[in-house]
C-alpha cells in the first residue's frame, strides 16, 4: 500500500544494467507514493515484504559473507530475479528464492519456471518510467541497425550470417563479453546516457534470443522503444501488450534481416510503428502501476519455511569420472589418455618448426650467394604509383595463388574516393603462380597503384607483413592476407575511425564475418578493445588499419617460432603493454576464411606453450 518503506537492494560489483534496472524500479515506488530507497552491498533484514532484492544471482554470491549468512538474510527479503530458466544465473537466483518460498519475477516465462520448482512467483512486469527516454534526444536517427548484446555462439552465428545484408548499413553492433561483470566505467559497455543517446539515434535495434528458449529481453526493448527506435526481435512469447506488426517486428529467425532491411526502406513505416509503441508504454504500460499491481499480489502470498531439498547421488558414469579424476590428481603419474596425446602432439610441433626453420636458413643462404644478400626483394610497380596514397593495403602472398584474385578484387571494390589507395604485396617465395596472377590483374586494373615485391627467400608470414608495411607510403595501412576478403566499406570505416581518433589509438578494426567452403561461420574481431580481455585470448584479427608511423615505432611484427602462428596477437598484447589502444568499428569490413592445415590451427596445437612464451614477453599485462 502507497507509503510504505521499500528497499531495493543490488550489488555494486555485479553488472551496470542490474543497478539500472533497480534506479528505475526505485523511480517508479516513489511515482507510486512510497517511500523508496536503493541500497548498495548491504544485506536485507526485517520484513521480506519491504526489503527487495534485484538480481539475487549476483547480489548474495558477490556479498562478502558467509554462505550461511546469504541464505539467512535471503529469508529476509523478496527476490526480484532478472535471468532466463536454463542458465547457471538463473538456477543460482533459484536457490535463494527457495529460502522465502517468493518472488518477484521480470518475465512470465521465467516465473513460471520458478512456479515448478516450488516457488510462488509473481510476475512483475518491467515499464515505462521517465528516466528510461534520453532528456534532450538527437534531430537525426544516424544509425540503422543497432545490436546490444552479451556474446553467445548463437548471436554470434546469427550475426555473421546476415554480413552480407548488413554491411552496407549505417551498424552498431555492440557484444560484450561476460568474462567479467559490465561496469559503467568500461569503455567497452555503453550504460546510462551513452545508451540511450545511441538508441535515440538509432532507427532499428536488433533483439536476438540467447539461446533457443523465446525469452523476450523486456529491459533491452523498452529502452529502445521508449526512445523511438523500433524493435526488429525473432519470435518470442509474453510480448504483451506489444502487437507484433502495430509495435515492433517480429519474424523467424532466419528471416529477421531480410524483414529489418525491408523496414528500413520504410521510413514512414518504420516512424509509425516507433511512434504508436512508444505511446503506448507511456499510456498503458507504466512502472508505476504495474509494481502496485505485483506488490498487491505478492501481499497474498504466505511465507513458506523453507525445506531442504533431498540430496540426489550423481549417475554411475559421474561417479566414475570423478573417481578418474581424483586418482589423477593423487597420482599425476597416472595421466589421462589425452594428455598424453597433448604431449605427442607438442613434440611433432616442435619438430614441424624445427624443419621449417631449417628451411628458411637454406633458403636465406642461397639468397645471399646469388643476390648478396640474404633479404633480397625484387619490385615490380604498376598503376599511377607517383600519387600519394591515404592508405596502403599489404597483402602477403605465399602459395595462395587461388586466392589472390579475389583478395585484390575486394580491395579494388573498396578503393576510391575519398580514398587514394596503393597496394603492396609481398610474394614470399611462393612455389605457385601467386606472382604471375598478381601481375595479370595489375594490367587489368591500371587504375590502381600496386607494388608487387618478390623476397628471395621464404621468411614467413610476419616478415612478409613487415616487408610490406615498410614499404607502404600511406600515412594508414591495412593487413589483408590473401584468403581474406574486405567488404566494399571496409578501408573507408577504419580510416573514419583512425580519423576521430586521438593518437593513443593506433590501429582500428572492425567486425569479421567467419566463412568456409560451406557458408557463413559466425564474426570474429566483433568485440571491443579491452586488454582485461584481451589476455583471457585472441579475438582480434590481424585485419585491421594501422597509423604507419605508430606502427613503425612498435617494431611491427615478431619473426619468433615460439609464437608461430600468433604473431597478430603478439603485436596486439605489445600495444596494450605500452598503453595504446586500437579501436573497433561496430560494423562489418571484411570476411575471415576458415580453412583446414591453417598456419593458426598448427599453431594452436601447443596453446599453453604459446601463452607461457608470451606471458614471459608481455610482464606488465594484467595475465589471470
Amino acid at each position: 500500500m502507497p507509503g510504505v518503506s521499500k528497499r531495493v537492494y543490488v550489488s555494486s560489483f555485479g553488472n551496470v544494467f542490474m543497478t539500472e534496472i533497480a534506479e528505475r524500479l526505485v523511480e517508479a515506488l516513489r511515482l507510486g507514493g512510497h517511500v523508496a530507497e536503493l541500497v548498495h552491498d548491504e544485506l536485507p533484514s526485517g520484513d521480506p515484504h519491504d526489503s527487495l532484492v534485484l538480481a539475487p544471482h549476483e547480489f548474495f554470491p558477490l556479498f562478502p559473507c558467509t554462505d550461511e549468512q546469504r541464505l539467512r538474510a535471503a529469508e529476509q527479503c523478496t527476490c526480484i530475479n532478472t535471468e532466463q530458466p536454463g542458465t547457471p544465473f538463473f538456477d543460482l537466483a533459484l536457490r535463494y528464492a527457495r529460502r522465502t518460498g517468493r518472488c518477484l519475477d521480470i518475465n512470465p516465462l521465467a516465473a513460471r519456471a520458478m512456479a515448478d520448482h516450488g516457488v510462488r512467483a509473481v510476475h512483475l512486469p518491467l515499464g515505462w518510467v521517465p528516466s528510461m527516454e534520453l532528456a534532450a534526444p538527437p534531430a537525426e536517427r544516424t544509425v540503422d541497425v543497432t545490436l546490444l548484446a552479451g556474446r553467445t555462439e548463437r548471436r554470434e552465428t546469427f550475426i555473421g550470417g546476415a554480413a552480407s545484408l548488413l554491411w552496407e548499413w549505417r551498424t552498431e553492433l555492440r557484444f560484450f563479453s561476460w568474462h567479467r561483470p559490465a561496469s559503467a566505467d568500461r569503455a567497452s559497455f555503453l550504460s546510462g546516457d551513452d545508451k540511450l543517446s545511441l538508441l535515440a539515434r538509432s532507427r532499428v535495434l536488433l533483439n536476438v534470443h540467447r539461446d533457443d528458449a523465446p525469452y523476450f529481453e523486456w529491459a533491452r526493448v523498452l529502452e529502445a522503444i521508449a526512445n523511438g527506435c523500433v524493435v526488429a526481435t525473432e519470435h518470442s512469447v509474453d510480448t504483451a501488450p506489444l502487437v507484433p506488426g502495430t509495435h515492433l517486428l517480429m519474424a523467424d529467425l532466419d528471416q529477421l534481416v531480410e524483414q529489418t532491411v525491408a523496414l528500413l526502406a520504410d521510413e514512414p513505416r518504420r516512424a509509425a510503428m516507433a511512434d504508436a509503441a512508444r505511446s503506448l508504454l507511456r499510456d498503458h504500460h507504466q512502472q508505476s502501476v504495474l509494481f502496485e499491481r505485483a506488490l498487491a499480489e505478492l501481499a497474498t502470498v504466505p511465507v513458506r519455511p523453507h525445506r531442504k531439498l533431498p540430496t540426489v547421488d550423481p549417475p554411475p558414469a559421474a561417479r566414475q569420472l570423478a573417481r578418474r579424476a581424483l586418482s589423477l590428481l593423487r597420482d599425476p603419474a597416472a595421466e589421462l589418455p589425452v594428455a598424453v596425446l597433448e604431449r605427442q602432439a607438442s613434440a611433432l610441433k616442435a619438430v614441424y618448426l624445427g624443419q621449417m626453420g631449417a628451411v628458411r636458413a637454406i633458403e636465406r643462404a642461397i639468397a645471399a650467394h646469388t643476390h648478396g644478400d640474404a633479404d633480397h626483394v625484387e619490385v615490380r610497380t604498376s598503376g599511377p604509383v607517383d600519387v600519394v596514397p591515404d592508405v596502403s593495403v599489404v597483402i602477403p602472398l605465399f602459395d595462395q595463388a587461388r586466392y589472390a584474385e579475389a583478395a585484390l578484387d575486394s580491395v579494388a571494390a573498396a578503393a576510391g574516393a575519398p580514398l587514394h589507395v596503393e597496394v603492396i604485396v609481398v610474394d614470399d617465395h611462393s612455389t605457385d603462380d601467386g606472382a604471375a596472377v598478381v601481375t595479370e590483374w595489375a594490367q587489368r586494373h591500371p587504375y590502381l597503384a600496386l607494388t608487387l615485391l618478390g623476397r628471395a627467400a621464404n621468411g614467413g608470414l610476419p616478415v612478409a607483413r613487415n616487408t610490406g608495411f615498410r614499404a607502404a607510403r600511406g600515412r594508414y595501412v591495412m593487413a589483408l592476407d590473401a584468403d581474406n576478403l574486405l567488404y566494399p566499406n571496409g578501408l573507408r570505416a577504419l580510416a573514419g575511425v583512425l580519423d576521430a581518433t586521438d593518437q593513443q589509438v593506433v590501429a582500428a578494426y572492425g567486425i569479421l564475418e567467419r566463412f568456409d567452403a560451406a557458408g557463413s561461420l559466425g564474426v570474429t574481431s566483433h568485440l571491443p578493445w579491452d586488454p582485461d580481455l584481451l589476455v583471457h585470448g585472441a579475438y582480434i584479427d590481424a585485419m585491421a588499419m594501422f597509423r604507419r608511423e605508430a606502427w613503425l615505432a612498435t617494431g611491427g611484427y615478431a619473426d619468433e617460432l615460439q609464437i608461430y602462428g600468433w604473431e597478430d596477437y603478439d603485436l596486439w598484447l605489445g600495444l596494450a603493454e605500452r598503453g595504446l589502444r586500437a579501436e573497433l568499428h561496430p560494423g562489418f569490413v571484411g570476411r575471415y576464411r576458415e580453412q583446414p592445415g591453417s598456419m593458426r590451427r598448427l599453431s594452436d596445437i601447443d596453446i599453453a606453450a604459446n601463452f607461457v612464451a608470451l606471458r614471459h614477453r608481455h610482464p606488465r599485462l594484467p595475465w589471470p
